[in-house]
């Protein structure tokens, strides 16, 4: 993680803290979690805390020499694997605890814009890996020290604190999700890369949680506790048989295969126990079996005032709206002007011109389909809600300049919009500007896209992907790394599977595209907005969701071709091209793919293609009394 926009406007402050604020049902039993799954906790954090007594002494006491190095590096691997085994409760009941221990090795910006510094394992990895750096030594008794101190904060966080069952089984599929995600893409472990050892000791401890529920299971439903068996183990059979080599895992059949039928079986299994589905809103539905179920994610956890679900006349208005020029106060543009569907909503132009035409804006125009999940909604992420960049749009100077206030008094001339705002809104004087905006937002959205080939492949039809995308998969969320900014199923810089925070990167991006002394574009990004240098050139990182479609590439449209996107990054970004940026978060080195790699990887970054349903216009948009105003167009002229 680089810099996170983190989505709590919306959330109630729980024990766990990425639950919504609907009304909990009430708490399923707590036997087993509170008799079996709390003890067997209690055991792995003691053998957590040992690994890391042990990582202490053999860092202070360790002699300079390859023997001692070699232990240092074994010690370390054998506290990430104690640490992995427990991950899903740390996770699920201390996520502040797990990131203090396990986040990324990087500054942030915190509250009040205070710099905090990385702690953790992340930030030793560093200094073990690849070479020990001995002349770190106490750096990394510091580290030590800090997760040791964190282990003290477990006994009032989990081990205190009533377990239930359905938080429990809750956990094990959000841990499933993890380790497709974040634990064989090498998230975590982005130095040692020892993320298949690391994702088997974490399914094995997923394992040893279940086994008493696989006892209660027998009893009801036999077949389930067998199937559940059978799935662990392929599954951490399959983790060890090929945690050899990180770059040639086959994490797409690693995914179909093992980790997605084992989560369904955890769902079904918890259904036959009787123990009810945990009923609370987050993005990741507690429904969703997989995380590729078709509507295994809600955006409208990410709205100002949650809803359960979307108005459709709010959508269809909406989706009128998107497409009026009277939004502009010249009345020729409108948000369909730049964000074109059939462009998978941009413009295929750098950047955009400016409403008069003489300019341009300062961005490339980012795709809107799956705009709404995502915890910020521009590249600076200096707004938050859709309801946010929406206003910013209407008024900005540059886009449309327009007022909502005096739009909304411009659509209430039209006798046919008064009875749409009416009937999606309720009440006689309904065009207002925050029904204006809430429609719109409303319609974007419903521009959700989770039906690409990809997504077909991942829910079984092995059918929709061939060999060549398949690699590309695998060098994606493998070698290549891609998949540690945007991150799987969104691919985006949103990070699952709790979908809370945003992340936005310095990866370098040049004002030309130039492969040598290259110079640095002149936005500054999120520095623009809050002043710290921190975040000079930083920008959120987009969706990769229809990429073959949303030509050119970068905030800036610098690159024509997914061609120069993939020579920029093998290049190790900025810093290849000539660009020394201190606070570069993308690692400057080579990623070593050979161009056939690269053909796969687009090729796989193609089959994520889809905008089947969200590309209508309106045939008409509704009529003005007003001649003039009756005869514009949908969408105008760009």
């Amino acid at each position: 993680m680089r810099y996170a926009v983190k989505f709590v406007a919306i959330l109630c402050i729980f024990f766990v803290p990425f639950i919504g604020c609907k009304q909990q049902a009430p708490e399923t039993s707590q036997e087993l979690a509170e008799l079996a799954v709390k003890p067997l906790f209690i055991k792995n954090l003691s053998e957590f805390e040992r690994s890391l007594a042990v990582l202490d002494s053999l860092i202070a006491q360790a002699k300079e020499d390859s023997s001692h190095a070699k232990a240092l590096q074994e010690a370390f691997k054998h506290a990430r694997l104690a640490y992995k085994r427990m991950e899903f409760l740390l996770e699920y009941y201390a996520p502040s605890t797990s990131e203090a221990m396990n986040g990324p090795a990087l500054e942030e910006v915190g509250e009040e814009y205070k710099i905090e510094q990385p702690t953790g394992f992340q930030v030793l990895e560093e200094f073990l890996f690849p070479e020990v750096d001995f002349s770190s030594r106490e750096a990394m008794l510091a580290q030590v020290k800090i997760m040791r101190s964190l282990c003290k904060r477990l006994d009032g966080l989990i081990i205190k604190k009533p377990l239930t069952d359905n938080r429990i089984l809750d956990a094990m599929r959000l841990e499933i999700a993890r380790v497709i995600t974040l634990g064989i893409t090498g998230f975590d472990s982005p130095v040692a890369l020892y993320s298949i050892h690391e994702a088997k000791a974490a399914l094995e401890g997923l394992a040893e949680a279940f086994a008493p529920y696989t006892k209660a299971l027998e009893e009801k439903n036999p077949a389930y506790a067998r199937q559940l068996d059978t799935l662990f183990s392929k599954a951490i059979a399959y983790l060890a048989t090929y945690a050899h080599s990180f770059d040639s895992f086959n994490r797409l059949e690693f995914i179909v295969d093992f980790a997605n039928p084992l989560s369904r079986a955890l769902f079904d299994a918890q259904l036959a126990l009787g123990i009810p589905i945990l009923q609370t809103e987050r993005v990741f539905r507690t429904t969703a079996k997989t995380l590729f179920d078709h509507d295994a994610l809600n955006p409208l956890v990410y709205t100002p005032n949650y809803q359960d679900s979307l108005n459709p006349k709010q959508v269809e208005l909406g989706h009128l709206l998107f497409f009026e020029p009277l939004l502009s106060i010249n009345g020729k543009r409108s948000c369909a002007s730049c964000h074109q569907p059939e462009k998978a909503f941009t413009d295929g132009l750098p950047r955009a011109l400016t409403l008069t035409g003489n300019d341009k804006i300062l961005r490339n125009t980012p795709t809107v389909i799956n705009s709404a999940y995502q915890a910020s909604s521009s590249y600076d992420q200096k707004t938050v809600y859709l309801e946010d960049r929406v206003r910013f749009v209407v008024h900005s100077p540059d886009e449309m300049n327009h007022s909502l206030d005096s739009v909304a008094k411009i659509l209430a001339q039209s006798e046919d919009y008064r009875m749409r705002f009416k009937e999606a809104f309720g009440g006689e004087n309904a065009v207002t500007a925050e029904h204006i905006v809430s429609a719109i937002s409303s319609y974007m959205r419903s521009l959700s896209s989770f039906n690409s080939r990809f997504d077909e492949y991942m829910r079984g039809d092995k059918t929709k992907m061939n060999a060549q995308e398949q690699r590309g998969f695998n060098l994606f969320a493998g070698k290549a790394k891609c998949a540690t900014c945007h991150f799987i199923p969104l691919f985006n810089g949103t990070v699952p599977p709790t979908f809370q925070e945003t992340e936005a990167e310095v990866i370098g991006v040049p004002k030309e595209a130039k492969w040598k002394q290259a110079e640095i574009d002149p936005d500054i990004g999120k520095m623009a907005i809050n002043g710290i240098e921190l975040n000079k050139y930083m920008f959120k990182t987009p969706t990769l969701r229809n990429i073959e479609l949303t030509a050119p590439y970068m905030h800036n449209g610098v690159y024509k071709t997914l061609d120069e996107v993939m020579r920029f990054y093998n290049m190790g970004g900025g810093k290849g091209i000539g660009i020394d940026l201190a606070n570069q978060t993308l690692p400057p080195d080579t990623l070593g793919l050979t161009q056939a790699e690269i053909q796969d990887i687009i090729a796989f970054m193609k089959t994520l293609t889809d905008t089947t349903g969200l590309t209508q216009r309106p045939r008409s948009l509704p009529k003005f009394s007003n001649d003039v105003l009756s005869s514009r167009m949908a969408a105008s002229k760009y």
